[in-house]
């Protein structure tokens, strides 16, 4: 019984001073966080994982739709909604964000979310968080990243958090009614 408790604490000793060797160590800081990789790896965008971030960085950036792309920008589009009395859908991402870069290649791009922002009424803007970031947080009131903000005479009405799929975004826009 001593003999085996003995054997059994001298392993545990032996793996444990593999587990903190430097290159284990470096290992295990380079890997992203379970829920970090199972998200990384629904990612179809180019993209790796930054430790000392935490963020997963985005290798490629895909276009905005010529709809978003040829937008007032974020000040000018709120000024225009609460004019008008029409809501602003804002999206808001980085280019550095591989689930917003995401998010444009699935839901942003898709041609019923177009078509649905193109004939709703409202006036559909983006804002690039990392270059406008007093617009983001003096209107939005943050920086998060993807959001999507519905704002009514100015004011969030509504968000919608995170990298959604194009019928989630629809759904979303059926729930608040544009």
């Amino acid at each position: 019984m001593i003999l085996t408790l003995l054997c059994c604490l001298g392993a545990l000793a032996i793996a444990g001073c593999a587990a903190s060797s430097p290159e284990r160590r470096a290992e295990i800081e380079e890997a992203p966080p379970p829920g970090i990789q199972a998200w990384m790896d629904r990612l179809t965008v180019a993209h790796e994982y930054d430790p000392e971030t935490g963020f997963i960085v985005a290798r490629e950036t895909v276009s905005l739709p010529p709809l978003l792309a040829g937008a007032p920008p974020l000040p000018e589009a709120v000024a225009e909604g609460t004019r008008s009395g029409r809501p602003v859908v804002v999206f808001a991402t980085a280019d550095r964000c591989a689930p917003c870069q995401q998010y444009k290649k699935d839901a942003l791009n898709n041609a019923a979310v177009i078509e649905r922002l193109s004939r709703s009424g409202v006036i559909a803007t983006h804002i690039e968080v990392d270059r406008e970031p007093v617009a983001a947080n003096e209107i939005l009131g943050s920086q998060a990243i993807p959001m999507t903000y519905l704002l009514r005479d100015g004011v969030v009405a509504a968000t919608l958090r995170g990298q959604r799929s194009a019928d989630d975004l629809l759904r979303w826009l059926d729930a608040q009614g544009v």
